[in-house]
């Protein structure tokens, strides 16, 4: 028997390498074992390690008896990285198995009732939804600040997590894309993995840190309780896609059990309410009321004057089917404009802008960015609805380029009546209400905007963003930057 010693128990390099060796020199799969951190494998109680995984693991090989060079499909290393991952103890014999009836079996990969091949891919189908929990569940928390060598801030940012399986390796390049501009460090019981914006590291794993809080525990508990809909609450289906074994590392999971048990009697308020859908006799008395006199809107100069001539605006399609207009709301004197798309649902039905679950998340990071709310202005660059309805419902349309110049006209003059010290535009569709122009968000942040009279601009995220976007932190956190921005600009 011979047993091989790895670095670590994913050590997929490392068992490539002294398979590629047990094969040439003709060991068959009952003939080898593989054991990490110089420890013997449970499988054989007395078989001696191997040190390393290099030359001297497989200098007492036999010569070799196989010529050539190992030949394996494609999808083999894919099912490899999956497979090493996992706790099974003879993941790495399995895998040496199929290496081996590959070399025979060229389309073994292909026969999906084989008794090995279903078992390795169950194995790494395991794998891959313990990875999709894991990026779903993490949780950071902000635990200070360090300065580089250039001068500038990075955040520093930590995470437990008790994965099923030793995916930290394997899932480690997915959280340095999604959080490349913040230190983080992500603890497990197996491993730790440190990212300093230049370099990854993996530490041996460690005891579960103790608790402390943060802003984004707060941030995370109003982001789900603002997308939670008893209407569609399946208790069953909720505890399969979110185990109850992460909710102990959730701060969200402590609103679950209410959330729950009010669910029937929030869906029945829900029933109880007004419809979504405007009522019919709210459309008939709009079409038969007679028509007011039209304003000279080059004489309109105050802000009350202008809600009441948007009112009558038929300049497109748009405000047939919507329940009312959506004028910005605020004071006349406002430093700050905060200009988003279009009202949603429930603006449309409230006739204010920013009063559904997006501004929900607005309104708590403007707090959290320490803008004063009584400063800001808050309109929209579409001032009407624009949905397609489905059955009850009415589900939001993104405006057309031409319905964002058509009602350009509103959004200029309310900037001119209100001349704001500064604008922030949240999304595409505000940009271009802006500018004239369409821009992606993700280029035009940090950019120097200037609108028509001169006004800086801040192009940003529209927070309807973090609230479907699959990895909420990273939007979030970038419309927090670009708000506290706004009041630091403010300020000077």
């Amino acid at each position: 028997m011979h047993t091989f010693a790895l670095d670590h128990p994913a050590d997929l390099e490392g068992w490539r390498e002294t398979a590629r060796a047990a094969y040439l020199a003709g060991l068959q799969p009952h003939e080898v074992l593989w054991t990490s951190a110089g420890q013997p494998s449970p499988g054989d109680l007395f078989a001696a390690p191997v040190a390393g995984n290099g030359a001297d693991a497989t200098a007492a090989l036999p010569a070799p008896v196989n010529e050539g060079e190992l030949r394996v499909p494609r999808g083999f290393m894919q099912l490899a990285r999956e497979v090493v991952c996992h706790r099974d103890e003879a993941r790495f014999v399995l895998l040496y198995d199929l290496l081996f009836r590959l070399q025979s079996d060229r389309h073994l990969l292909r026969k999906a009732a084989d008794p090995l091949l279903d078992r390795m891919v169950r194995l790494a189908k395991e794998i891959r939804r313990d990875a999709h929990k894991m990026k779903a569940f993490v949780r950071f928390q902000k635990v200070g600040e360090r300065t580089t060598v250039t001068g500038d801030t990075r955040e520093q940012f930590v995470s437990w997590f008790e994965p099923s399986h030793r995916i930290v390796r394997f899932k480690a390049s997915f959280f340095v894309k999604r959080f490349t501009s913040m230190d983080w460090s992500i603890l497990t019981p197996d491993d730790c993995v440190h990212w300093d914006g230049e370099k990854l590291r993996f530490t041996p794993g460690t005891a579960k840190p103790a608790a402390r809080e943060d802003a984004l525990e707060d941030a995370w508990r109003t982001y789900y309780a603002s997308i939670f809909n008893p209407a569609r609450l399946k208790v069953s289906a909720m505890q399969s896609e979110m185990p109850k074994k992460y909710w102990k590392n959730l701060p969200e999971a402590e609103l679950i059990p209410e959330l729950v048990r009010s669910a029937q009697s929030k869906m029945a308020s829900m029933v109880d309410a007004a419809p979504t859908l405007p009522k019919p006799a709210m459309m008939r008395h709009r079409e038969i009321a007679p028509e007011e006199p039209a304003l000279d809107l080059g004489k309109v100069s105050s802000l009350s004057e202008l809600r009441t001539a948007l009112g009558g605006c038929r300049a497109c399609p748009l405000h047939g089917p919507a329940t009312q207009v959506v004028p910005g709301t605020g004071q006349s004197s406002a430093s700050l404009m905060i200009v988003g798309e279009q009202p949603g649902d429930q603006e449309d039905l409230a006739g204010r802008p920013f009063v559904g679950p997006a501004g929900a998340v607005l309104h708590a990071l403007i707090d959290e960015a320490g803008l004063d709310r009584d400063d800001i202005f808050l309109t929209n660059a579409v001032k009407h609805f624009k949905y397609q309805p489905r059955g009850k419902r009415r589900i939001h349309q993104n405006p057309a380029a031409h319905e964002i110049d058509t009602c350009r006209w509103w959004l200029e003059k309310e900037i001119a009546l209100v001349q704001p010290k500064l604008i922030v535009g949240l999304g595409g569709s505000a940009m271009r209400g802006l500018t004239g122009r369409t821009m992606a968000i993700g280029r035009a942040r940090g950019e120097e905007i200037a609108h028509a009279s001169g006004t800086p601009v801040i192009a940003t995220y529209h927070p309807s963003y973090v609230l479907r976007a699959p990895e909420p932190e990273a939007p979030r956190r970038m419309l927090l930057e670009d708000l506290q921005r706004a009041h630091a600009l403010l300020a000077a």
